[in-house]
Order: structure tokens, then sequence, then C-alpha cells
């Protein structure tokens, strides 16, 4: 079993002699950072820059000094964050994806909601198995038109996707211009926007809102209707308003990842082997039409599938 930092840097993102590298972190994860510093550093990468990210927060943000320039000759670039805002704009990594889409030559690995324990657990068994598993359920995807879920929860819910693309997550991050996320394990669909109908029950993990208790979203022609739950509904509707595309659904998912578990942490529990996530909100980056600027991940536990062909 190698460390966390190998599966990183060289079976995930590839990390040849010569390369350079920027790693991107907040204050939590200094000592993570420095540890894959040294990593890449001993792999013979020619350059690696480190920078600490600031919280996110709104209104004016402040790009560290250099950033954009890192980014734009990096050919590898990791980037941690031990929490997730989806409410504020991360200004410093906008910034720094931008100048990376540029050149066009940057590998990209996201890291989001870890912290030491996180990285070891799900990163240091390596790829093959995810790579495996989020293989099989993408082929599964492929081979039917849609699903019937059902869930202990409540979820009674019926998703049409004939036609378009589905995507395995498996961690390799190797071709030029690619992003992905670590820990991996994934496999995804953009749903037909108007062909979502029924109950989803969201009782493991909703964007970064805290789920109190369970969110019951109520979908017909792929847009939710209504919305009942506690505090995290309140929330929720807050944040999407009155934009009818946020409210659309914008991906259907099955965690393949059998060393994550499911947690109220949503980067790690859509990966999580045995949930299910449906998601809110765009999609264009995967092959749907969902134009919104949001994404709110909703993922549920203990999930049947009935598949369909239509």
């Amino acid at each position: 079993m190698a460390a966390w930092t190998e599966t990183v840097l060289r079976e995930s993102l590839g990390l040849r002699p010569g390369e350079r590298v920027l790693i991107m972190a907040d204050a939590p994860l200094a000592g993570a950072a420095e540890a894959l510093a040294a990593a890449a550093a001993a792999a013979g990468a020619r350059r690696v820059a480190r920078f600490t990210l600031p919280e996110p927060r709104a209104g004016l943000q402040v790009v560290p000094r250099g950033l954009t320039a890192e980014a734009g000759e990096a050919d590898v670039v990791i980037c941690m964050r031990s929490g997730l805002d989806l409410a504020r704009e991360d200004a410093p990594v906008r910034a720094a994806r931008g100048a990376s889409r540029q050149t066009g030559r940057g590998r990209w690995a996201v890291l989001a909601q870890v912290d030491p324990a996180v990285l070891t657990a799900t990163l240091e068994p390596g790829l093959a198995e995810v790579e495996r598993r989020a293989g099989e359920l993408a082929s599964l995807l492929r081979a039917h038109d849609g699903v019937h879920l059902t869930a202990p929860g409540g979820t009674d819910l019926r998703i049409i996707w004939d036609g378009r693309p589905v995507h395995a997550e498996t961690g390799r991050i190797q071709e030029p211009g690619s992003i992905g996320n670590l820990p991996p394990g994934e496999a995804y669909v953009a749903p037909h926007e108007t062909r979502t109908d029924g109950r989803l029950v969201v009782d493991v993990a909703l964007g970064d809102i805290p789920v109190d208790r369970p969110v019951t979203l109520t979908f017909r022609h792929g847009r939710v209707v209504e919305v009942a739950g506690g505090g995290a509904a309140v929330e929720l509707r807050r944040r999407l308003g009155d934009d009818t595309w946020a409210w659309t659904v914008g991906e259907f998912g099955l965690g393949a990842n059998p060393h994550v578990a499911p947690c109220d942490r949503v980067a790690l529990a859509e990966k999580a082997l045995g949930t299910a996530h449906v998601a809110l909100g765009g999609n264009r980056a995967f092959g749907g039409r969902n134009p919104a600027p949001t994404h709110y991940d909703c993922v549920i536990a203990a999930p049947a599938m009935r598949f369909l062909d239509v």
C-alpha cells in the first residue's frame, strides 16, 4: 500500500520528472500540503510552488500574488480545502483555474472537505478497485435508459437519461487540461431536463447545507415543485430563489468508492459505495443542457434501483 501522496502524484496525476507542480491548500491542510510538496520534489519535479488559500468570503477577495502566473505554468495543480462553501465564490481558485485554462497544460486534482484521516483512509488503498467499480456502474447505466429509484427514507423517483453520455470518475487525471476529484468514485449522467418525476428524500447530504432532518423534493417534469423539511429546506429555498434552472434536475450518480463512508460531507458522501445522488442545477460540462450556475448534489442512502428502457 503506497502513501496517499503517491496515489495523488503518481497514480492519479501521473507526475513525471521535470514537471512543474502547484499546490494550493487552506490553513488546516498545511501539513498535507507540505507532505505533497516533499513527495513531488522527491519524484523529480522541476519546481514545486505552494500557496495558502484564504477562506472564501463575501465581497472583495484578494488573489495571492504570483498565483495565476504559477497556475499558468504548472503541469500539475492540486487544490485542497478542508471545507466547502457553495454560497461564496472562491476567487483565488477561480483565478488560478482561468490562468491554467489559457495555457491548457495543467492537470488538476481537487480535494474538498478532506482532512488527514480522510486522505489516508481513502487514498492509500490506490485507485484500482475504485476504477473497476466506477467502470462497472457506468456500464450498467449505459445499458439502460433510466431508473426507478426508491429508498427506505421515502424516495420514489423516476429518472430518464436515454441518449446522454455516461461518465466514470476513476481518479485518473492524466491529460493536459483535465480536472478531477479526489477521492474519486462515481458513475454519473445528465438526465433529460424534463424527464424526472416523483419524490426524492435527501437523508445523507445536500450540498454544503447541514441536513438537520431529511429534505423532501417533489419533481414534476424535471423541476422541483415542492420542498419540505427543516432548516436545510429553508436554506435551500433561500439560496436557489426563483431560478427555475437551479431547481431543475442536473445529474444522477452512483457512488463507487468502498473506502469512503456515507457522511454529511457531500464531496465525500457522493462517492461512497452504496449511495446515490441526484443533483439540482448546471450540467453542461458533462452532456446536459441545464445552464444554471449552481449545482447542489443531494445524496441518499441505501437506494434500490429498477432500471428502465424506454
